[in-house]
């Protein structure tokens, strides 16, 4: 099935590149929106802990409420760009792992790759995929039935995620409101930065030549 990943993944290019690329643009826009948040939010406090004067009051108000106008719109903006960039970041993965699912089959039979703290490239790809699509579904314990039979395993992500967060702490935690933690796994695989990277991983667990 290598043939057939190899096909998949150069054809995959030119969007994974877009998705990269959509990633580091909204990366630089939330931090351009954090700068413009923090000095909106500084204006705010600047006014509410000054006395003013009756004159001055009614136009200061006006004004103050421009600023916090603003800084409602900044603080949008910022979740709004976390949205965009954690779905560039699901569908990164989810393209990586459909190319080890092509080239192997079942994520056992993969490489692992290089070992990432508690885990390995493999499997960061392999959960994080599975946790960014169904994070909603996120269960830590198995659920039983009215005689305490397991008819369903808790998720299979939680475990590889639960060690991470021991060793990154609040970073990739498994608990309500659960979240997507794509991006967090890019980070970890050191992607974001680093397109060249993403590619020789991929390249190495699914058996594509390495242009030389």
């Amino acid at each position: 099935m290598s043939e057939q990943a190899i096909t998949y993944f150069n054809q995959a290019q030119m969007m994974l590149l877009d998705l990269h690329s959509s990633i580091l643009r909204h990366l630089m826009a939330t931090q351009s929106m954090e700068e413009a948040r923090q000095g909106n939010q500084e204006t705010v406090e600047l006014f509410d802990g000054v006395e003013q004067r009756d004159g001055l009051r009614d136009a200061c108000s006006a004004g103050l409420d421009r600023v916090k106008l603003k800084l409602q719109a900044n603080i949008r903006a910022i979740e709004t760009y976390g949205v965009l960039i954690d779905i560039a970041a699901g569908a990164l993965l989810q393209i990586s792992k459909q190319a080890l699912s092509i080239a192997h089959g079942k994520r056992e039979n993969a490489p692992t790759g290089a070992s990432i703290s508690s885990t390995c490239v493999r499997d960061l790809i392999w959960h994080g995929r599975n946790q960014s699509m169904h994070y909603e579904e996120t269960r830590l314990m198995p659920l039983r039935n009215d005689n305490g039979k397991v008819i369903s395993g808790c998720s299979t992500w939680v475990e590889t995620f639960q060690k991470l967060n021991e060793q990154n702490p609040g970073r990739f935690e498994m608990a309500p409101p659960y979240r997507s933690l794509a991006m967090d796994v890019i980070d970890a695989l050191e992607w974001t930065y680093d397109y060249g990277k993403f590619e020789r991983d991929m390249r190495h667990l699914i058996g594509v030549p390495t242009p030389l």
